[in-house]
């Protein structure tokens, strides 16, 4: 099977130009700044790709700033895209498991996601692995990479920090920031992942 990963897309989904293929997914800010018309153009665009399984997740910037962060992701989603939302699904064997943006404070955290999981997608990094900010800081989570060490999962992606695009293997886990976009230049900068399973 092939799998796509595409990340923080911010609006700009359209200049991808992605290849056939069995499973893609997103991990999360398809808009920019909780722009709705964003999200609905992202579904249709997701929904008419030539893939088998469409997998999403929602970022930070999905979320209604001024609605008590609530995310904006309609409850009209077509029928051939997957949605989650600390779920999963299983796809020929491999057990899918995605959780949306989290403060690293959130009082269900990173507990819940499944032990058993071979593909974990989360927005957020995990600490010190393709989390550094322009600034130097480092902004991924350390309850996640505690968590994702426990499970050892063959892949954890994720996207939220544009500046650490890239892939790194370590123990039995391959972890990639799939951001796609460039804030400073408003545009798709970084390619997509394909993934051989």
């Amino acid at each position: 099977m092939k799998l796509i990963f595409i990340s923080d897309t911010h609006g700009c989904h359209r200049e991808l130009d992605l290849p056939k293929g069995d499973i893609i997914i997103h991990a999360g800010d398809l808009c920019n700044q909780g722009n709705q018309a964003h999200i609905d153009d992202f579904l249709e665009w997701y929904s008419a790709l030539d893939f088998e399984y469409r997998i999403f997740i929602h970022g930070n910037h999905d979320r209604d700033l001024h609605q008590n962060n609530i995310p904006i992701i309609p409850e009209n989603i077509p029928e051939n895209i997957t949605y989650l939302n600390n779920s999963f699904i299983h796809i020929q064997g491999l057990k899918i498991w995605g959780s949306p943006f989290q403060e690293e404070d959130d009082e269900m955290g990173w507990e819940q996601i499944a032990d058993d999981s071979d593909i974990i997608i989360t927005h957020n990094p995990p600490y010190e692995i393709l989390d550094k900010a322009p600034s130097g800081n480092l902004r991924g989570s350390k309850k996640l990479r505690e968590r994702i060490h426990q499970i050892q999962p063959k892949l954890h992606l994720f996207g939220h920090i544009h500046f650490s695009y890239g892939q790194i293997k370590i123990g039995e886990t391959l972890y990639m920031n799939g951001s796609n976009y460039k804030a400073t230049e408003e545009r798709i900068i970084n390619p997509y992942f394909e993934i051989d399973l």
